[in-house]
């Protein structure tokens, strides 16, 4: 019974909120690029590639600390190793007797007086069980090429926040353009039920003329005609909106089945295009990939220095202490039975001679790279002015376009408002203000697409500033 009181109860609440409407959320544009900041798949993956450098510089600092090892090793022979012993071992031998009972006696050799050698023995000694246990300890005294891959590797994690940079910049770029492009969707969409709405009424006013008599059915029909066009472009436009949205949600990190609403405006973006030279002054460091590319240079300076270093020598210290035993039988764990210690401290030193000239190789072909890397950088430098300046200017003829298209828009109204107000009058022509209608929708739809195309310049134009490095995040 409770059951059936329920039920109604949700039913009714679906039908009040439904279930697209409470999923439904609204973003401008800024919180749609902070969104992909925090949810973008390709952001958080450069983050896990800058944890990654982290751990990996940690991972490098690890081999100039104390390395300590514990180590255990039990042996078992089944058969001993047999040694070959000299003669010497075994000196030659004469039989004497002496009251009767025979005696050995060492031959020895007349000039020198020492035992002659005899036959080689074939020895077996040892115990079966052998069992070795204790520490060693290495410490890197002095290594130079160590020193200078510590601030590579450090060097190297700036390189791959950079890139994370990078990605949050791009992505930032990709949100911008997809929220224009279903912005103006939207408009679009707008301006279609706003030239149904339009139509419609035309229509009705028609119908009614020609009921009374005073039009012919032809125009009824021509606008039926336009009116089923229009129905039709709506529903084709209707999807292109639910589309844009999907990849507006797509570049933020959004699941495409959300629900996502645009709060921005279009007169919000429309800012007159600066006319300073943008050029002159520009800091090329606020060009992630110029950025990313002094970093670079830095790298192979480093590893310039590391190659030289290379020719110094290495010194590295260490020790260790262990137990031996030896046992013919395995009781290793009888406290009563002796452990033998051993212990050993020292120094090792390795110094570099002669490698066949390969250090040398190396040098020479990293330094070329880092003059090549330096003329990239001044062809970069060059070619990013030259690249805001084309951008300025696709920004201020795109503005211009659009203002004569504003301006044809305008126009194109006011012949209609002409030809509607002749047509009720019936001064004017069906024919006529059809025309009409036809040169407001096609000025309004390329007044939207000079829109659009003015929003696409004005953003690559704040790309080629370096505007949007205000979306790169100090972790």
């Amino acid at each position: 019974m409770r059951v059936n009181l329920i039920y109604p109860f949700v039913i009714l609440l679906l039908g009040i909120f439904p279930p697209e409407a409470l999923r439904a959320q609204s973003y401008n544009l800024e919180e749609s690029i902070q969104y992909a900041l925090d949810n973008n798949k390709n952001i958080q993956n450069a983050r896990f590639e800058e944890y990654i450098a982290e751990a990996q510089v940690k991972e490098y600092l690890s081999l100039g600390l104390p390395q300590v090892n514990a180590s255990l090793d039990l042996q078992y022979f089944a058969e001993l190793p047999t040694q070959i012993l000299p003669g010497l071992f075994n000196p030659a031998v004469d039989i004497v007797t002496i009251d009767g009972n025979p005696y050995p006696l060492t031959r020895l050799d007349p000039e020198t007086f020492q035992p002659i050698p005899g036959e080689e023995v074939e020895a077996a000694f040892g115990f079966p069980w052998q069992s070795t246990a204790g520490f060693s300890l290495n410490q890197l005294i002095f290594d130079g090429t160590y020193f200078t891959g510590v601030k590579a590797a450090k060097a190297l994690q700036e390189v791959t926040k950079k890139d994370l940079h990078r990605s949050q910049e791009e992505t930032a770029v990709a949100v911008s353009k997809a929220y224009y492009q279903a912005m103006i969707a939207e408009e679009n969409l707008n301006l279609i039920n706003a030239n149904l709405e339009r139509l419609k009424k035309l229509f009705d006013e028609t119908k009614a003329l020609n009921t009374e008599g005073f039009v012919e059915k032809i125009d009824v029909d021509r606008l039926q005609i336009s009116y089923n066009n229009l129905m039709l472009e709506k529903t084709n436009l209707e999807r292109l909106v639910a589309l844009s949205k999907d990849m507006l949600k797509f570049q933020m990190g959004m699941p495409v089945n959300e629900n996502i609403e645009l709060t921005e405006k279009m007169s919000e973006a429309l800012e007159s295009p600066a006319l300073a030279d943008l050029g002159a002054a520009f800091d090329p460091k606020l060009r992630i990939e110029y950025d990313i590319l002094q970093s670079q240079i830095q790298l192979q300076q480093l590893n310039l220095q590391r190659y030289k270093n290379g020719y110094l020598p290495s010194l590295n210290g260490f020790a260790s202490y262990q137990w031996n035993a030896q046992r013919s039988e395995f009781n290793f764990f009888d406290g009563a039975e002796p452990w033998f210690p051993i212990s050993v401290i020292g120094v090792s030193l390795n110094v570099p001679i002669f490698d066949g000239f390969r250090k040398k190789s190396q040098i020479s072909q990293t330094k070329y790279q880092i003059k090549q890397m330096e003329n990239y950088s001044d062809i970069m430098r060059n070619s990013i002015k030259l690249e805001i300046k084309n951008a300025q200017a696709q920004e201020l003829n795109s503005f211009n376009k659009l203002e004569s298209l504003e301006r044809t828009r305008d126009l194109a109204q006011r012949v209609f408002d002409v030809s509607q107000i002749k047509y009720k009058e019936g001064v004017g022509s069906s024919l006529e203000l059809n025309d009409a209608e036809t040169q407001l929708k096609q000025a309004e739809s390329n007044y939207l697409s000079g829109v659009f195309e003015y929003l696409m310049a004005k953003i690559e134009l704040q790309r080629s500033t370096g505007e949007f490095a205000r979306y790169r995040t100090a972790e």
